[in-house]
């Protein structure tokens, strides 16, 4: 059967991207599925991933992707290229100019192969959504929570046009919302979407023969929401890469930020009011 997971990275941080991605495969046995992605380290991402230490996470985000995607991506040009980000769509900030030279693995070498006996890749479809895309959402009266849902809809409508094709789809719970029929009804619009359950821990649903999933720690009980997760987190971390050795290397005194909130003001105090009000849309979620 096919099975999708959708997981995001970077939904509460002031600066870098809100990544979205959903990977998809057909798996015949999904609890040695289960096993397998196990052993190649695939977890949610934030127990993946080390603070400073790149090659934790790139060690499953990197052939995640490669095998989800039949492609290996040498750049973070060709990573991002996957996510649906041209070069085009970084012409405007400088900070991102440095992707089609970025080579990957970055810190994690030598890289595993994935070899999986109990399924099958069929793709990985992504979004990486910069503060201009969320400014600009904004001003047009949509809250980051609304952009998301939006992108998890357009990214499911890729991967599973058709829900009377039997597939597994399975999503990390987003924020605080408490229903998705809706979501469901816009993506396969025309088609009934039953409710399962609708309860704080999941919410669960079925149009045709396709079920669809939101679980609160999704990562755990979907592999594919944890690789989805791992990818996400990574093609963040790499552009938040660029943004720092971009930033640091005009000021050698601007110590690299994660972009999350605290740090954040930390690192705009010292880039000055002057910089961040030129590069304001382009760099700061408002």
């Amino acid at each position: 059967m096919i099975r999708i997971g959708i997981d995001e990275a970077g939904y509460g941080p002031t600066l870098g991207p809100l990544a979205v991605v959903a990977a998809c495969a057909e798996v015949a046995d999904p609890a040695a599925f289960a096993c397998e992605l196990a052993a190649l380290g695939v977890a949610d991402s934030k127990q993946v991933h080390k603070p400073g230490d790149l090659g934790s996470l790139e060690r499953v985000a990197l052939p995640a992707a490669a095998w989800l995607s039949g492609f290996q991506p040498d750049t973070a040009d060709d990573l991002f290229a996957l996510l649906g980000e041209s070069a085009a769509d970084r012409a405007a900030a400088p900070w991102m100019a440095g992707a089609e030279t970025l080579r990957l693995p970055v810190a994690a070498n030598p890289l595993p192969t994935w070899s999986i006996a109990s399924g099958s890749a069929i793709g990985v479809h992504g979004r990486l959504l910069h503060p201009r895309h969320l400014n600009a959402a904004r001003r047009q009266g949509v809250n980051r929570a609304a952009a998301e849902l939006d992108v998890v809809r357009t990214l499911l409508a890729h991967a599973h046009p058709d829900p009377a094709v039997p597939a597994m789809v399975g999503c990390d719970r987003l924020g605080g919302r408490k229903r998705y029929g809706d979501l469901l009804q816009r993506t396969w619009p025309g088609r009934n979407v039953d409710i399962i359950e609708e309860t704080s821990p999941a919410c669960r649903y079925r149009c045709d023969a396709t079920a669809a999933a939101f679980l609160v720690g999704g990562e755990s009980a979907e592999p594919l929401i944890a690789a989805a997760s791992c990818i996400a987190k990574y093609a963040r971390e790499l552009h938040m890469l660029l943004l720092n050795r971009h930033w640091s290397g005009r000021f050698a005194w601007l110590g690299p930020t994660a972009g999350y909130p605290e740090d954040a003001k930390r690192w705009l105090h010292q880039l000055g009011e002057g910089t961040v009000a030129a590069w304001q849309d382009d760099l700061v979620r408002a």
